[in-house]
């Protein structure tokens, strides 16, 4: 089954190599990525739980049925001490009716 690509938004990012307070983080440090979306940039309340975050430096995920209007989305990674970073900065994609 193939995502409807026009209700789609597919975000890709690499690993952090530094945590927030510029200290270095390994891969093998890195749990898992939280994606967090919706259409209201003050309460992004969808959320995707993306495991094995030391498996690979550069993640990719497809968002599917997306109604239509602007979305945003940050991404989150949380080590194996169950530390969790600050938000990323909100990227947004207009899906269209």
């Amino acid at each position: 089954m193939q995502a409807d690509s026009q209700r789609s938004a597919v975000l890709s990012w690499s690993a952090p190599a530094t945590r927030v307070n510029g200290t270095g983080i390994d891969m093998g440090e890195l749990d898992r990525y939280v994606i967090r979306y919706g259409q209201d940039i003050e309460d992004l309340s969808g959320e995707v739980v993306i495991d094995g975050a030391a498996s690979d430096a550069e993640m990719s995920y497809t968002v599917s049925n997306l109604d239509a209007g602007t979305w945003y989305f940050t991404i989150q990674v949380q080590d194996t001490e169950g530390l969790v970073s600050e938000p990323s900065e909100p990227v947004s994609k207009t899906i269209r009716s």
